[in-house]
């Protein structure tokens, strides 16, 4: 008895399927590049639906995918547990063993080679270095020593970024990628609710993450997309990343940033309470934070500039008297099949607003000097509509700090 062919695990259906790689060919042949290749795990199973080595959410070379015009992606493994999921639990025809990373470039340079692209250019054909037109390949984070095998086996290629490009590809959502995106706020949201109902005198960090965690793959996310943030009391005032083994005391700020992943789409969502009752200058801090967040909703809207709405967030903030405190980087992200997608919400990255782009917003105030106050944090997810915005997640405000 052998394998049926199967769907992808956590499968967003085949329309998206043939969406998704219709966007990456308009966007290849509207480009200057002959081939993109890809090496992020998220990148790779945008491109494919493939789910790759359990789609870990770290960085460590172990797929590639080469996107030529006309063509399907053409995959590069290294695990050999991929022969049988590959073969039955995706539709990719051309999947690639791949030796040690040291010896990538010569699986690429043979790919290349088959599809006609190491020296004729679009035209194809040529044999390494005999070509008269050079063959531009796109790349996010190729490797160093795969670069360097390949440029010396293929001297008619040039390497270039195409951040660019996977810009112009996952920046705005086709309607079926919302209604995931949506979903996993769902999700989210629910991981938040369970935080926030764990949080009280003598629990730990951990313990509130825990109960996040538990609830969200309830629910059915696949994995956190991040590991959850439970920071509390003097770890407000630093930003903690993580949840720690610190317990809560009464009186202490707790910030929460909850991250769920549904059928490979990212729900992000970011809230502070207090655990017990308030005092004024952490009242002032969370209404300060919550004005900027309001305003930066407000400055959302198709045609609008991604860096007027980190400065209408900062001048909140700066004009309630915590300019001092002002977190340095930036204000908000893109929200889709990755996590902090670009182009940022940030005063250094000018881009126009699009409708159906889906934004993640997220001011902070954080006190390092002041750690008995601590810090805040709010993160709202919206869409881009025609005229203005829509707020997604539905998780509360603390209603002590904002009284």
């Amino acid at each position: 008895m052998s394998f049926a062919r199967q769907d992808p695990i956590f499968f967003a259906g085949r329309e998206l399927h043939q969406v998704k790689q219709a966007k990456v060919q308009a966007a290849l042949e509207r480009s200057d590049l002959d081939a993109l290749v890809f090496f992020k795990a998220e990148a790779v199973r945008y491109l494919t639906d493939f789910y790759v080595k359990g789609f870990r959410p770290f960085m460590e070379p172990e797929y590639m995918v080469l996107v030529t015009r006309g063509r399907p992606p053409a995959v590069g493994y290294i695990s050999g547990s991929d022969e049988l999921r590959i073969r039955i639990k995706s539709d990719i025809a051309d999947a690639r063993r791949l030796p040690a990373i040291g010896r990538w470039a010569e699986t690429l340079g043979a790919m290349l080679s088959d599809y006609g692209l190491t020296g004729g250019g679009r035209s194809g054909g040529g044999l390494a270095g005999g070509g008269s037109k050079r063959v531009r390949l796109g790349t996010d984070l190729m490797p160093y020593m795969v670069h360097q095998g390949l440029m010396a086996k293929v001297p008619a290629l040039e390497i270039v970024d195409a951040s660019r490009i996977w810009v112009e590809i996952t920046a705005v959502k086709h309607p079926m990628e919302i209604e995931h995106v949506r979903a996993a706020v769902r999700v989210a949201d629910l991981g938040m609710d369970a935080a926030m109902a764990a949080i009280r005198p003598g629990i730990s960090e951990h313990a509130v993450s825990a109960e996040a965690v538990y609830a969200m793959r309830k629910a059915g996310s696949e994995f956190e997309p991040f590991i959850p943030l439970v920071a509390s009391g003097a770890n407000t005032s630093m930003f903690e990343r993580v949840a720690t083994e610190k317990t809560i005391a009464a009186g202490e700020m707790v910030i929460l940033d909850i991250g769920a992943v549904v059928r490979g789409y990212t729900g992000d969502l970011g809230r502070t309470f207090v655990c017990g009752e308030p005092t004024a200058e952490q009242k002032a801090i969370y209404r300060a934070t919550h004005l900027a967040l309001e305003e930066a909703k407000k400055a959302v809207r198709p045609g609008a500039s991604g860096r007027d709405v980190d400065r209408r967030a900062r001048e909140v903030i700066e004009e309630a008297g915590w300019g001092k405190y002002l977190y340095t980087g930036n204000t908000g992200h893109q929200l889709g099949y990755g996590l902090h997608g670009e182009p940022l919400v940030d005063r250094n990255v000018d881009f126009e607003i699009v409708e159906n782009m889906v934004l993640c917003l997220e001011p902070r105030i954080v006190l390092p000097d002041r750690p008995d106050i601590g810090g805040a944090h709010l993160e709202d997810v919206v869409v881009v509509t025609k005229d203005g915005c829509e707020q997604i997640n539905r998780s509360p405000l603390d209603e002590k700090l904002l009284g």
